[in-house]
């Protein structure tokens, strides 16, 4: 026990109870972006994954140290594998805090931040999901790389694009697109996951499920998901939000027999919005949809925050390779969008 905290520190998982003491300890932490109690609960409770993973670490009675993971649903495909691909499930690491009073206590697996992280390897990690995964920042990946055998995959790929010109309704009409805004989230979205996922290798499950749970339900209200069609199939589906003058991409799904699609969608949503810039993170991979992106204009930047994909292995051992050579991810993927 560290010497210099009464009584010692206990570590331990997550209960109901332990709610607003979090919240407060998040918003200490955080205090640029507080959270409310209806957010908490849709990500740590709600999420039909896998919920409650959350180790803390207790002063007494006062909590002093957050180490977190919300569940992710992946589909991976072996080169000569399964046609329909892997069923994976993942920890999205995210909300790793500690208070200020504490942070000088012990370094690296000793510190309190150290002790909570191994604390939730332990009891839901190991044996329990393929790989951890993150979007961190350069100071959190030096100690994840150090003390919490975490793989840097690659920086994140952060794509621009000025809004490209509007289409035309008779344009549109002409080329067999129609658009409609998503509020239910059903079986169409399904198929339509189960038929493309092959040609992205390595993703997270994007079907109604995940994205019911990660859009539609979330409680900040501020996501549009838009369902595009071609002569009334569906033929993928964007997200996005409207901040500062910007238009955030922060997910994407289309068949790759329709690559024209990702530029009629653009044409289509982005324009009414007035906004003076596309952003969105979108990696070389796959090929098909990197190439429609370049298409269109999209140049990639490093990224304003200089984050970095990382991994931790568990029951995928060689997950951090998967990722580099087939791993299709959007800014959705983490809990910064």
């Amino acid at each position: 026990m560290p010497a210099d905290i009464p009584g010692g520190l206990l570590i331990r998982a997550y209960l109901d109870a332990d709610e607003r003491a979090i919240l407060g300890l998040f918003n200490r932490y955080f205090p640029h972006a507080p959270r409310s109690l209806e957010h908490f609960r849709w990500k740590y409770r709600a999420d039909p994954f896998g919920n409650g993973r959350i180790s803390l670490a207790f002063a007494g009675a006062q909590l002093v140290g957050h180490y977190a993971g919300y569940a992710v649903p992946f589909r991976l495909f072996d080169a000569g594998g399964l046609k329909r691909g892997r069923d994976l499930i993942a920890n999205q690491i995210g909300d790793t805090m500690t208070d200020q009073s504490v942070r000088h206590i012990g370094r690296g697996p000793t510190s309190v931040l150290g002790r909570t992280a191994l604390h939730f390897y332990e009891h839901f990690c190991e044996g329990r999901v393929a790989f951890n995964y993150g979007f961190n920042v350069a100071n959190i990946q030096k100690f994840s790389l150090r003390f919490l055998r975490s793989d840097r995959v690659e920086s994140v790929t952060y794509r621009v694009a000025e809004p490209l010109p509007p289409i035309t309704r008779s344009e549109r009409w002409l080329r067999g697109y129609s658009f409609e805004l998503v509020q239910e989230a059903g079986a169409e979205l399904d198929e339509l996951f189960h038929r493309v996922a092959g040609a992205y290798r390595f993703c997270v499950t994007r079907d109604s499920a995940y994205l019911r749970w990660r859009y539609l339900q979330c409680p900040d209200g501020e996501y549009v998901v838009i369902a595009v069609r071609k002569w009334r199939r569906l033929v993928g589906w964007v997200a996005f939000r409207i901040r500062d003058g910007r238009f955030q991409w922060g997910d994407a799904l289309f068949d790759p027999d329709f690559s024209d699609a990702v530029e009629v969608t653009l044409r289509h949503v982005v324009h009414p919005h007035r906004v003076s810039l596309i952003e969105g993170w979108f990696p070389p991979r796959p090929r098909w949809f990197d190439a429609a992106l370049v298409s269109l204009g999209f140049e990639t930047q490093p990224q304003p925050q200089d984050l970095s994909l990382m991994c931790v292995p568990f029951q995928l051992p060689d997950a951090t390779a998967r990722m580099r050579e087939d791993l299709y991810y959007t800014w959705g993927d983490s809990d910064l969008f």
